[in-house]
C-alpha cells in the first residue's frame, strides 16, 4: 500500500486532467499530457509515466482513483 505522501490530487475537466499546482515547481494550473488508454491502465494499477510540461520532472503513476494520483515517489 502506498503512503499518502505519494499522492497528489487532480481535477478532471471534460477529458483533460489538471493538477492545481505542480508538486515540483509549484506552477499552477498544469494540464497533464496523458492518453486515455494510460488513464484506464492507471485505474487498473498498471504503472505509467507522465512528464510535467512546466518543469519536465517525471512521475511514475502506480495507481489512480477518482481524486488522487498515487506515485512511486513521494510528492508531498
Amino acid at each position: 500500500m502506498l503512503d499518502f505522501h505519494h499522492s497528489w490530487p487532480y481535477e478532471r475537466v471534460a477529458n483533460d486532467l489538471y493538477f492545481e499546482e505542480c508538486p515540483f515547481c509549484h506552477h499552477a494550473p498544469v494540464l497533464l499530457s496523458i492518453k486515455k488508454e494510460a488513464i484506464e491502465g492507471a485505474f487498473q494499477g498498471i504503472k505509467t509515466h507522465i512528464v510535467m510540461p512546466c518543469c519536465h520532472e517525471s512521475i511514475v503513476i502506480a495507481l489512480m482513483d477518482r481524486d488522487y494520483i498515487w506515485a512511486t515517489q513521494a510528492l508531498r
